[in-house]
């Protein structure tokens, strides 16, 4: 409700206007004010119109609201829906409308809509499903005037051929109006559960309980609608002349009730708040009771209503008005802000605020009464006496000082006395005003500079050379005794027992103009034409909001009781909480959260930027007051209306890739599809502007994206799969929906895209990497073959020249050695010696075979390496005396001529090893023929190899170890040693399998 309808209307004590008292002499009585009439207020709601250049339809016979938060239009054109940004008309799932002309709609609790048609016969829409009801069903073919629903759960029907019921599913004709001329149409239940129908000729009441209706006895022309008031009563606005009749009077001693709107519309309703809508030829007329008087406010085409001629209207569940013309529709809103319905005013700028006793506000001329909107002028005013005042400022003392170009006047009870100006500033504007606790008064001139009034002698200030002429902006005297003094050009003054310090942007100020200066939470706040700031006793920091907001064109600070700071700035009146300031505060660049009240929530014009200052004052009552170009506004923060109706979100449909569809759960898109674009809308008609939403898509999203006011969220890049999307809303008070709207979708795969696809490419891959991979092998066994067969070639071809170089010479010399020697005596000690050497010639050319004879020893590995090694295991045992065992496990493979040939070399290097330096109990050699590889196991018991032999790879002129890992690596196979003192040693040779046949 605005505050203007709390006006009390009755005259009070009215005190001379301010214009006069700054030509009036020092200390002068002033005379009594001349009484003058209320200006008639103008519409007190924020309204907004749709007609059909927003895409409003028009000739809107009906309207209703569903649970959800739908607005149901039904027009001469068809069937529309309205979520207060869109117009949609409605098409059915299944069915269609019977005519496009719609004459009556009935929203029902459970989300069923009823529909008449103006052709007659009716419909139930439901689930997006429509049932028609008609001659069949027992309903005539006439036009439904109204369609109701009672406490009871029973629709009735009021048409031209009588009042009807829906008895199952056939409709009853309620008897009785049968010798009626003029059936009825009107039709209202109230709140003591007895519905109420009337005609041109009377009125008929069916009580609870009863199976008939009863004709009242007068009789009155209600060929308008009927409808109950707040006190009981029931009323027509279809009178004689237009007028309101009581159809039947107010029950003795009933309370007022509250009608829930957004079920019933007709030509007239009472709101919530007991005002009263009656929808008037050429207009409406809005009317609320103020102190016990009426006051009535009309609207038309020239205050903008989209036409002239009304057909209904309609509360709906968040408080709004709607009303239904032949040209479109309007809606009527209750703002946050309430507005002083003041006089044209022509000054050409704000009026001037100062707070004055008991609630009450100064402003330019007028005296406004606590917690009242419609102010009492205090006199008739001269014609340019407004143009004149310049600045209002109560001190701390409660005595109001009004400043202008003629000066400075006080007011000190109900006497203004003119103050003495400083020389040289006769004509110019007062900037600013401000009085110190110890009675020195501060006043600062546009282009005459700024004084100090001490001891009844005025001395002017100079804190900046430069400004010596140049008033300061804003003045502020602290509680503490600090004095400020505000300059353009980012420049301010702060006096500190009797010294002056000079701050500005070498401090970190940077806020331009300076218009006001504000004690609150500890700091001392500063307004700006470029920005905010608030002072730590060193440096100057800037206060900056979300989204960039840096809270431009501040001419006014005030504070709530809940410490609460309201800055009236160049982009509306911006409130941020103590919570947030706090945080400011303690972290320095911190953005703070704030809400913004704009020309949407009452606010007409924006603050002004350099007089009058400040723009905003807190009564002693704790309403605030603020101050812009075209209007002066209140708020009491702690009655603030807000609208805690979380809004109702839906999808209204997707679009993938150029295509449409249904927002249906389930909904599944055709194979490649990557582009998806989601539209959902939130119910929440008060201000739709305001609505604010999120939404993540499970899956694709980690969190929630906020998407501001934008109302469709746009996915790009989408694979095939399972969706899961979930969007939120709040209204323009911030109360978010809980769950919200929830829409599951699936994108099938293309070809390419399905499970069996990957798969087989999975499975080519396989393959080609095993056929890769045996390609590899292959090629590496045939380069280890390789090198292998030019080791053979060059064994054979050494023991080819051993053979026939070496041992050839050798066995030539022994024999002719040998003939040498049988011509020496037998008995001789040469010959001895002779034959002696010819024996140590003979074994050194055995031995010379032997090592040819190993040499070449590769041909008939390959064929039983297992047996080769168990009878060179066997001979070793028998020479040193110890056992020695072999097992084989596995399925045995034959190993190419080549590879067994060094296996067999390196396994028995191990094995001599063992046998000659182990100094073991039990020598074991194990082969493990495996899928993949063979290992070859060469252990002992014996002493171990020492620690440093393992880790050099062997011992300094032995080559048995290097040998063996030198064959390994030419093999492409891996060999590892463990021993531990005392614990026996163990050679383990892995080899590929893809050496093995």
């Amino acid at each position: 409700m605005t505050a203007s309808r709390r006006w009390p209307g009755r005259a009070l004590a009215l005190l001379l206007a301010l214009s006069t008292v700054l030509t009036a002499t020092a200390g002068e009585p002033l005379p009594q004010p001349k009484p003058a009439a209320a200006p008639a207020p103008a519409v007190t709601m924020h309204h907004t119109s749709w007609t059909a250049r927003n895409g409003a339809p028009t000739i809107i016979f009906a309207m209703a609201q569903s649970p959800d938060g739908w607005l149901w239009l039904g027009a001469s054109t068809g069937l529309f829906r309205f979520d207060g940004v869109k117009f949609e008309r409605y098409a059915p799932r299944s069915g269609s409308l019977d005519s496009p002309g719609i004459s009556a709609l009935l929203a029902q609790p459970d989300g069923g809509l009823w529909i008449g048609y103006r052709s007659g016969g009716v419909a139930l829409l439901k689930d997006g499903a429509l049932r028609h009801y008609g001659q069949a069903e027992g309903l005539p073919l006439s036009s439904p005037y109204l369609i109701r629903r009672d406490s009871r759960g029973r629709v009735w029907i009021s048409s031209n051929s009588g009042v009807f019921y829906l008895n199952g599913a056939r409709w009853e004709k309620m008897p009785g109006f049968e010798t009626l001329t003029n059936q009825p149409h009107a039709m209202v239940e109230d709140s003591r559960g007895r519905l109420w129908v009337g005609n041109v000729e009377t009125a008929f009441v069916l009580e609870p309980g009863a199976s008939a209706f009863r004709r009242l006895p007068n009789k009155l022309d209600l060929s308008g609608y009927l409808i109950e008031a707040p006190d009981g009563a029931i009323l027509s606005n279809g009178g004689r002349n237009d007028s309101l009749e009581v159809v039947a009077p107010a029950p003795p001693g009933a309370a007022p009730f509250r009608r829930v709107g957004g079920q019933y519309s007709s030509h007239m309703l009472f709101d919530a708040e007991g005002d009263r809508w009656l929808l008037r030829r050429e207009g409406v007329e809005h009317s609320f009771a103020v102190d016990g008087k009426t006051v009535t406010e009309r609207l038309t085409p020239q205050q903008g209503l989209s036409g002239y001629i009304v057909f209904t209207a309609l509360e709906d569940r968040e408080g709004n008005i709607w009303v239904a013309s032949n040209s479109g529709l309007d809606r009527f809103r209750r703002t946050k802000l309430d507005r002083a319905a003041l006089p044209l005013y022509y000054g050409g700028e704000a009026r001037a605020l100062a707070a004055a006793a008991k609630g009450a506000v100064w402003t330019d001329g007028f005296f406004v009464p606590a917690a009242r909107s419609l102010p009492i002028p205090s006199a008739e005013m001269p014609s340019n006496g407004l143009a004149e005042l310049t600045c209002l400022y109560r001190d701390n003392d409660g005595i109001i000082w009004a400043g202008g170009h003629r000066g400075v006047s006080w007011l000190d009870g109900s006497t203004f006395s003119k103050l003495v100006m400083p020389p040289d500033t006769d004509g110019r504007p007062v900037h600013a005003i401000a009085r110190e606790a110890d009675g020195s008064m501060w006043v600062s001139f546009n282009g005459g500079g700024t004084y100090e009034r001490r001891d009844g002698a005025w001395r002017k200030a100079v804190p900046y050379a430069d400004f010596a002429s140049r008033g300061a902006t804003a003045i502020a005297a602290m509680a503490d005794g600090q004095l400020w003094l505000g300059y353009i050009g980012n420049r301010v003054a702060l006096r500190e027992q009797g010294q002056w310090r000079l701050l500005g942007a070498a401090e970190g100020l940077q806020v331009g103009v300076v218009f006001q200066f504000y004690r609150h939470g500890g700091q001392t706040w500063i307004g700006g034409g470029s920005g905010t700031a608030y002072f730590d006793g060193k440096r100057f920091h800037p206060l900056l909001g979300m989204d960039g907001e840096k809270f431009l064109g501040v001419s006014g600070m005030v504070a709530s009781a809940s410490g609460q700071l309201w800055l009236n700035g160049s982009e509306g009146i911006s409130v941020i909480e103590a919570s947030e300031l706090k945080r400011a505060v303690a972290e320095p660049g911190y953005r703070v959260r704030f809400v913004r009240y704009d020309q949407e929530d009452g606010l007409t014009g924006t603050a002004p930027q350099m007089v009058p200052v400040p723009s905003a004052v807190a009564a002693t009552d704790g309403r605030l007051w603020f101050t812009t170009a075209n209007s002066v506004v209140s708020v009491d923060p702690v009655r603030l209306r807000r609208n805690r109706l979380a809004p109702h979100v839906e999808l209204r449909g997707v679009l993938a890739e150029g295509r449409s569809y249904r927002a249906e759960n389930g909904l599944r898109l055709p194979p490649g599809t990557g582009r998806v674009q989601l539209d959902y809308t939130a119910l929440s008609l008060s201000m739709p502007e305001r609505v604010a939403f999120r939404f993540r898509l499970d899956g694709q999203d980690a969190g929630w994206t906020d998407a501001g006011t934008r109302r469709s969220a746009f996915f790009t890049g989408l694979g095939p799969g399972q969706y899961r999307f979930q969007v939120q809303a709040s209204n323009e008070d911030g109360v978010w929906s809980e769950t919200g709207a929830i829409f599951t979708f699936s994108i099938a795969p293309t070809i390419t895209q399905t499970v069996w696809f990957r798969a087989a490419c999975v499975l080519l891959a396989l393959l080609l990497l095993w056929g890769l991979y045996r390609w590899r092998t292959r090629q590496l066994a045939a380069r280890i073959q390789g090198r292998l067969q030019v080791q053979v070639d060059e064994r054979e071809r050494i023991a080819r020249e051993l053979h026939d170089t070496l041992l050839q010479g050798v066995q030539a010399l022994i024999l002719r050695f040998h003939m040498a020697a049988t011509r020496v005596d037998a008995q001789a000690p040469v010959r001895q010696m002779m034959d002696s050497a010819l024996d140590q010639a003979e074994l050194m050319l055995q031995e010379g075979r032997d090592q040819v004879q190993d040499l070449r020893a590769h041909d008939h590995v390959g064929a039983g390496l297992a047996r080769m090694l168990e009878r060179e295991g066997q001979r070793m045992s028998a020479e040193r005396g110890v056992p020695f065992a072999l097992r084989e496990s596995g399925r045995v493979r034959a190993l190419p001529p080549l590879v067994a040939h060094e296996v067999y070399r390196i396994a028995n290097e191990a094995m001599l090893n063992a046998f000659q330096h182990a100094r073991a109990s039990k020598i074991e050699v194990e082969l493990l023929f495996e899928r993949k590889e063979l290992t070859v196991v060469v252990r002992d018991n014996g002493c171990g190899l020492p620690a440093e032999v393992l880790r050099d790879g062997g011992m300094p002129g032995h080559w048995g170890l290097p040998g063996i890992s030198e064959r390994a690596e030419r093999l492409g196979a891996s060999v590892r040693w463990t021993s531990a003192p005392g614990q026996g040693s163990e050679m383990r040779l892995r080899l590929p399998g893809t050496l093995l046949v």
